[in-house]
């Protein structure tokens, strides 16, 4: 028996086959805060959750003068494909919150099956954030797994004039 798990973690490892990492936790969705950050309820109560890997205009700083009209919008675009949502999936990456304790995920309408480009692009926030032209792409290191197709998101926003591209 032992040898039977050794060749296989052998063989996976030689192949540089991996397992399927991920976890996606589902929780209640219950409102948005601004373009990159909404409120959920993973049976704890409400949680504030930053959207990793984005970064929208402000919208509802502490400083009026610091919010934008594009903030405004990337808010109101959020809120308008949230607006029929019930629950949400969380999937972390590396860290689980900030300074300001707010979980860190990227949010999913749906669990995906194979986390592959066409599912991100139709199923995670984050990344329809981007593609729509609403919120950039931003690195915050260590949380950068979908880092290089976030980039390529913003490069197809940019290049097709969407939203802050316009």
């Amino acid at each position: 028996m032992r040898k039977s798990i050794f060749l296989i973690v052998f063989v996976l490892w030689i192949t540089g086959c991996t397992a399927q990492t991920s976890v996606f936790q589902k929780a209640d969705f219950v409102r948005i805060v601004d373009g990159d950050t909404i409120v959920v309820d993973r049976g704890y109560g409400d949680e504030t959750v930053r959207l990793i890997g984005i970064d929208a205009p402000e919208s509802v700083h502490q400083d009026p003068s610091r919010n934008t009209e594009e903030g405004r919008r990337a808010s109101a675009f959020l809120a308008d494909r949230l607006k029929n949502t019930e629950f949400v999936y969380l999937q972390k990456d590396v860290s689980d919150t900030d300074r300001y304790d707010r979980l860190l995920r990227y949010v999913w309408l749906k669990q995906p099956d194979r986390e592959n480009e066409s599912e991100v692009r139709t199923q995670m926030i984050n990344a329809i954030l981007i593609m729509e032209g609403y919120a950039f792409q931003h690195a915050y290191p260590p949380d950068t797994a979908y880092d290089e197709i976030f980039q390529k998101f913003m490069q197809e926003a940019k290049e097709n004039h969407e939203g802050l591209w316009k």
